[in-house]
Formats: structure tokens, C-alpha cells, sequence
């Protein structure tokens, strides 16, 4: 049982360091580009939401 145990650990940690591996190497020339990334737009639309709801409400 404990064999099954840490092995069965062991492999995870080898899935897991070779995901985190393969985000950190660089995209091959064949692979798509990766998506632009939204986050900043999405939060200002978010901030000037607020900011009306807040005015219109006071």
C-alpha cells in the first residue's frame, strides 16, 4: 500500500513539473500565436461601470 502510495505521488510530481516546464518554454515557429490578452479592457469597462452606477444612484 505505501508503495502505491508514493509512487503513485512520484508520478504526479513528474506530470506537474512537466506542465510547468513546457508553459515556460518558448511557443515553436509552427504553433499558432497565443491569444491577446483582455484583462486590462475588461476591468477598465468594469471601473466605468461602477463609476456610473455610483453616480447615478447618488
Amino acid at each position: 500500500m505505501h508503495f502505491v502510495l508514493i509512487n503513485t505521488l512520484i508520478q504526479s510530481s513528474r506530470r506537474i513539473q512537466h506542465r510547468l516546464l513546457g508553459n515556460l518554454r518558448p511557443p515553436s515557429a509552427d504553433a499558432p500565436l497565443p491569444r491577446k490578452d483582455h484583462t486590462g479592457f475588461i476591468l477598465t469597462l468594469l471601473g466605468i461601470t461602477l463609476g456610473i452606477t455610483v453616480y447615478l444612484m447618488s
